[in-house]
């Protein structure tokens, strides 16, 4: 099993701790927050090219090879008529679990998150943005959408999403996921409902990841086999998360990681003041961002409220309106560039409803 196409969570971690957990910001301070790895984003270049030992993960090959002049067709498709999409009631941030093995460059961001705080509807909604998904990358041409933090880190990232979703975010949350097994266990890990035919995939992951990487037993971490409501622990919890081979592959994958967000956010809601603080003194450090702390002092006096808004999670692209085509020896998801986005502005902007399948409600308590 390839380590380096692993599902990442850490990125849901980092939105409930920091920016919707509006208690523990009043006790962050200057202090804390230095603890937090800054980036600016005009200290990050572009990279003209990846290091040559970045290899993609094999599957099975399921879309259609196309043409020269077919591929062009394409491209020249998602030059839609939309137009970037901003409200000052709206705040939008990318929630980025960056894979990488060393700090040599910057990663693929393999899992990435909108997430979109509605001050005036009182409600978060949390869009998974497929990874596989065919974009065009400012400066670097089209591949997939999780290559353009490998070349230019979470603005490169963010203009990305900006341009190809049309919607205006330049904010970002960004966790290694080297970090995430501590992460979670810092918090106290988190309730997941598993059924068995899970537990027998993720506990393969287990295995792996605390023989081959963490040097542990993995007994100890182990789901029981017939699956249920478990408390999970780092380990369990990102092996879960890892799953893309119950149901429908990356799709079901993004829709675990929601969860797994939605769950921990109640495991965060329901700490005193005291116990988030302490816990965010462990996690801070974990953190890279280009939210300053002016900017997120800002918010402080609004983030309470938040805690109160209904979460509502969707995934793009909806599904039965993409294709798939292989292009440079891998799949990529091709969205129905026009009506996706209608759906998806709608979502956050309007009324919340995208219509798809693939939508969730959690109304907070």
């Amino acid at each position: 099993m390839n380590l380096k196409k692993a599902f990442l969570i850490s990125l849901c971690i980092v939105i409930g701790v920091v920016l919707i957990s509006g208690g523990v910001v009043y006790k962050l301070g200057h202090d804390l927050y230095s603890s937090v790895n800054y980036v600016s984003d005009d200290s990050v270049d572009v990279a003209e090219t990846l290091p040559e030992e970045v290899e993609e993960e094999t599957e099975e090959r399921t879309g259609e090879l196309v043409s020269d002049a077919e591929l062009a067709a394409i491209q020249d498709s998602m030059d839609t008529s939309k137009e970037v999409v901003s409200d000052e009631d709206i705040y939008n941030v990318l929630l980025i679990g960056v894979d990488r093995q060393e700090r040599t460059w910057n990663g693929n961001s393999d899992c990435v998150i909108l997430v979109s705080i509605n001050k005036a509807d009182n409600r978060v909604t949390m869009v998974s943005l497929m990874r596989d998904t065919y974009v065009n990358i400012p400066d670097v041409g089209y591949k997939k959408l999780n290559a353009a933090y490998a070349y230019g880190a979470g603005p490169l990232l963010c203009e990305t999403v900006t341009e190809n979703y049309k919607i205006e975010v330049d904010r970002y949350v960004a966790v290694d996921f080297w970090d995430l097994v501590d992460i979670i266990d810092i918090i106290g890990g988190v309730d997941l409902e598993v059924s068995a035919e899970e537990v027998e995939v993720a506990n393969g992951y287990i295995m792996d990841m605390c023989e081959r990487l963490m040097d542990i037993d993995p007994s100890e971490h182990y789901f029981p086999s017939e699956g249920g409501l478990i408390h999970a622990d780092g380990v369990q919890a990102v092996a879960y998360a890892r799953n893309r081979y119950v149901g429908n592959s990356d799709f079901d994958r993004t829709e675990r990681q929601r969860y797994v967000l939605t769950q921990l956010m109640a495991e965060v809601q329901q700490m005193s003041l005291a116990q988030m603080t302490e816990k965010m003194q462990s996690i801070l450090e974990y953190i890279t961002t280009n939210i300053s702390e002016t900017e997120i002092w800002s918010m402080v006096t609004e983030l309470p409220e938040m805690l109160q808004y209904d979460f509502e999670t969707s995934r793009v692209p909806y599904d039965n309106m993409y294709s798939t085509i292989y292009v440079n020896g891998q799949d990529m998801l091709v969205p129905d560039w026009e009506e996706t986005l209608e759906l998806l502005h709608d979502f956050i902007y309007e009324n919340g409803d995208d219509s798809s399948d693939d939508v969730s409600t959690v109304a907070e308590d």
